[in-house]
């Protein structure tokens, strides 16, 4: 494994540049579909060089931050045969490179990009050396295309020609039945807000309806101290060790795949966050008498709702978030955020690339799943009851919504996760139940990690 520094800012520079020339490659799938006027092509050419010096733009932030990656300079080796830009100082520099994968590169793309040519027999061999070296992606795509090319075979480079381009319009299809689909559902969510402003009653919670959601009589805030700074602890004492290990993670996804990396990082949640749960149970519920279940209001029926009625009520909560965290995005970025700093983000998007369905199965539970139920129970189900033994709905949102905000610490995108934060305060204030929360919560996580996948994979 080679050194990299830069951590999370190096993969998201990476994927960045990865998105910016697939759309290249998108652009040029659907040139053949493309008859218009002379300005039109223009504008197209336009996009197409746009695309390209963006990519190159990012790879290149990337490679600054992480001057010894032998993968990264050899994305900008097929960047720049792409663009007609010189690349032999980069070849130049993976051969300084004392690792076994660095010499492998080196080797495949002098074949491919210095010296043209391939015999029938090495073909093969370069093609491992490609599939184990290099991350699946554009980079894979293109060199493959390339090194059949270089072998002389005239029929299977059009063959292959052929697929790379089929292959785009495909990833094209997606991604705009994706962005259709999410305009729609954030269509819903303006919806959902508008009828809930205007339409829903906005009664206040009344003394009675208080005590269905209120921490018990005689909880104090002693039990709120005691579970927070039990927590900060445990996180101070293992901090250190699971942040050494989350570093590596995106580099354990390209090595190992995407399933043994969401093991990994299901391990490395619960370590950081059931510890928490234990401490609720200890400090707060058991002195108390009162069962876990119960004293996080986890109820799958109320005065008003049943278990249908609790999850629709989730779900019209992930509709309503849309536009709220687009809105809370767009004033972040005015102020001058670079988005999310969270390491996990590169882990996402290093690992979406591996097409092994379970890895995706346990990313949504490692993600959506075990999230909603340990922060919600954490951040709703015991300091938004406690806090509102003593104060209002809206306090109580602002104060729960600012700490599970903060205790992300993730500078880029702590406005979204205040938005998100008050969202499912709200919903749980509404229906006396953690129930629709955690649905909420479970669904958000989850379809942006379908995202990535629908975008990156």
């Amino acid at each position: 494994m080679e050194g990299r520094k830069g951590g999370n800012e190096v993969f998201v520079e990476s994927d960045k540049a990865e998105l910016s020339l697939r759309m290249t490659s998108a652009f040029s799938a659907l040139k053949p579909f493309m008859k218009g006027s002379e300005k039109e092509n223009k504008t197209y050419q336009e996009m197409l060089d746009k695309a390209y010096s963006d990519g190159d733009q990012s790879i290149s932030k990337a490679i600054a931050l992480a001057p010894q990656s032998s993968t990264l300079l050899a994305k900008r080796v097929v960047v720049h045969s792409e663009i007609n830009k010189p690349f032999k100082d980069d070849i130049a520099s993976i051969d300084k490179i004392d690792t076994d994968k660095a010499r492998a590169i080196s080797r495949l793309l002098k074949a491919v990009y210095v010296n043209r040519k391939v015999g029938k027999g090495e073909v093969g061999e370069y093609k491992s050396i490609l599939r184990k070296e290099m991350p699946a992606g554009w980079y894979q795509d293109v060199i493959s295309v390339q090194l059949v090319k270089a072998s002389g075979s005239t029929k299977e480079y059009e063959a292959s020609v052929d697929a790379f381009m089929g292959h785009y319009r495909d990833y094209v299809i997606r991604v705009a039945v994706f962005m259709v689909a999410a305009f729609l559902a954030g269509l819903v969510g303006v919806i959902v807000i508008i009828a809930q402003l205007f339409l829903l009653s906005r009664s206040p919670t009344s003394e009675e309806e208080r005590k269905l959601i209120a921490a018990p009589e005689g909880w104090g805030w002693k039990p709120v101290y005691a579970v927070f700074i039990s927590w900060l602890s445990t996180e101070f004492l293992v901090g250190p060790l699971l942040k050494g290990l989350s570093k590596d993670l995106a580099n354990i996804a390209i090595e190992q795949g995407a399933f043994t990396v969401a093991l990994i990082t299901a391990a490395l949640y619960l370590s950081q966050n059931l510890p928490s749960l234990f401490y609720i149970w200890l400090f707060a519920f058991r002195s108390h008498k009162t069962k876990f279940i119960e004293g996080i209001r986890l109820r799958w029926h109320t005065q008003r709702r049943g278990p249908v009625g609790l999850v629709l009520a989730g779900v019209l909560t992930w509709y309503a978030a849309i536009p709220f965290v687009v809105v809370a995005t767009i004033i972040a970025t005015k102020l001058g955020s670079q988005g999310s700093t969270n390491p996990i983000v590169a882990v996402v998007l290093s690992s979406v690339k591996d097409t092994n369905p379970l890895a995706v199965v346990m990313f949504l539970i490692t993600l959506g799943v075990l999230p909603a139920l340990c922060e919600e129970t954490l951040f709703r189900g015991f300091l938004y009851t406690s806090l509102r033994r003593k104060l209002g709905a809206f306090p109580s949102i602002v104060i729960s919504a600012t700490l599970f905000s903060l205790a992300h610490m993730d500078m880029g995108g702590a406005l979204q996760l205040f938005v998100l934060g008050a969202l499912f305060a709200f919903v749980f204030e509404r229906t006396k139940s953690l129930v629709p929360a955690m649905v909420a919560h479970c669904m958000w996580n989850s379809a942006t990690f379908l995202m990535a996948l629908t975008i990156f994979g």
